[in-house]
């Protein structure tokens, strides 16, 4: 061996030495199986979609003069025990104009029903009896009606700002007049709009926006140029000021040449760790079909497809209502073990969404829930051959080890602990671990003689899951 090999290796050795492989520190954090994160090597094993379960309720329709030519953009929340929905509707009689719009408030104790409650906020006909907030709101160049709004709760701002939106908005005097606006409220009805458009950019369909205190950032989702239509990301500690959307995702050569992203319809997952969803409608052009699908994030700017080409949502048989074109509302309720999320539907395809068609009764667009588990969105699954994956490193902090999992009759799910250098933990193997069978949305693993995991808290260790025909969805250690 020459010098320079000798040298060259020396100093290889020494960098191994110096940078080991770092360990993901998880603390008591629920953590999620959206993608490959958590497999550093696996076998046997692939991510699956899980879609919810649809209703088939009629959650919001059409009955109100206000609402006759069809229901649009909507938002959900939870706050202080009350479920709360702002919605957008157009009349026919309005259609098409810069004041067409009606955006409107709906509210409910249990999610499944759902009341127009008279707000005495706004004269239609005369008549303050409805639940109509306004039809354009801003002075000067600022008024116009909002489209493709987003409402969502800030946990950062003054009381009198608690709720924030963001939508489309008409700047008068700018050219072109189409803009991104802001607007906040103390209370969800009462809004005002920043008198200057927050990001000088304009795309059609709903926006998304949430506050991020992962990076103390107000984050904004839209439609920007890409491979057709596609998804674009700004940030900002100011909700007064975003730049320009940039590209985060978009579809590419493994779809149809003529598909696209219509909408974000974007989220962080404030029930786990570093998670962040998107349920765009994939628009096929040719085939003029919408179904709403899954992508994920662990930081909100790179995103993947977790099952390449499963709908999240699936247009419904010829004849129902969401048989041609959805879209997902933006937001989600966690109740009990479930997850709600509500979408919208209509018979009609994008093309064919005129006036004289959206006017008739049996074409209006339907506002439908469906439900899926309490952290179901994608698992990672088993077969009828025995899978095994195994974590990165990881720095735990507690004393137990719980997982969301769901297995066949004959399937099962164990789960060991490795070392730094991938031996078995003794007493805490895959092998030792009692078979974890049924369903079951929080389970502690259980080994044959110790289940305290206290004295390995704080020092790296890996995750050995052996699984037949199961889905694991997510796993945390608590306290």
């Amino acid at each position: 061996m020459n010098l320079i090999v000798f040298l060259l290796l020396m100093h290889s050795t020494r960098l191994a030495a110096i940078d080991p492989p770092q360990a993901i520190e998880i603390a008591d954090r629920k953590q999620l199986f959206i993608d490959t994160h958590f497999f550093e090597s696996s076998e046997n094993v692939k991510l699956r979609v899980h879609p919810p379960d649809k209703t088939n309720e009629r959650t919001l329709v059409s009955d109100r003069p206000w609402e006759d030519a069809t229901l649009n953009w909507f938002n959900v929340l939870e706050d202080s025990g009350k479920y709360r929905m702002w919605y957008e509707c157009y009349d026919v009689e309005g259609w098409p104009t810069t004041d067409d719009t009606s955006f409107c408030y709906a509210e409910s104790t249990d999610g499944i029903a759902w009341s127009k409650p008279p707000l005495g906020l706004f004269s239609y006909h005369e008549s303050t009896d409805n639940n109509i907030l306004f039809r354009q709101i801003g002075d000067g160049i600022a008024r116009s009606r909002v489209h493709g709004a987003c409402v969502f709760l800030d946990p950062s701002a003054p009381p009198d700002a608690r709720y924030k939106a963001v939508s489309q908005g008409i700047f008068s005097e700018l050219d072109p007049p189409h803009r991104i606006a802001g607007m906040q409220s103390p209370d969800g009805l009462h809004w005002t709009r920043a008198p200057r458009p927050i990001c000088d950019v304009f795309a059609d369909s709903q926006y998304s926006g949430f506050w991020d205190d992962a990076i103390a950032q107000y984050v904004l989702f839209g439609r920007v140029a890409g491979r057709g239509r596609s998804i674009g990301r700004s940030t900002s500690a100011s909700f007064d000021h975003f730049e320009p959307l940039s590209l985060v995702f978009q579809t590419d050569e493994q779809d149809a040449p003529d598909a696209d992203l219509y909408n974000p319809a974007a989220l962080k997952y404030t029930y786990a760790d570093r998670v962040y969803l998107m349920f765009p409608s994939l628009y096929n052009h040719t085939a003029d079909t919408l179904d709403i699908h899954l992508a994920v994030s662990r930081d909100g700017v790179h995103w993947s497809w977790p099952e390449r080409g499963k709908p999240y949502i699936t247009l419904g048989a010829a004849g129902s209502f969401d048989s041609g074109s959805l879209y997902m509302g933006q937001g989600l309720l966690r109740v009990g073990n479930e997850i709600w999320q509500y979408y919208s539907g209509s018979p009609l395809k994008h093309n064919a969404a005129e006036l004289d068609s959206l006017a008739i009764p049996e074409n209006k667009r339907v506002f439908s829930r469906v439900v899926n588990r309490r952290d179901g969105f994608v698992s990672a699954e088993a077969g009828e051959v025995e899978g095994r994956f195994v974590t990165p490193l990881l720095i735990f902090t507690g004393r137990s080890l719980h997982l969301n999992v769901k297995t066949s009759a004959g399937g099962y799910v164990r789960v060991g602990l490795l070392d730094s250098e991938g031996q078995t933990i003794d007493g805490h193997g895959a092998q030792d671990c009692k078979a974890i069978t049924g369903d079951h949305a929080d389970i502690p693993a259980a080994w044959k003689n110790d289940n305290d995991l206290a004295k390995l808290a704080g020092q790296p260790v890996k995750l050995e899951v052996l699984m037949k025909d199961a889905s694991l969805f997510a796993f945390q250690f608590k306290h």
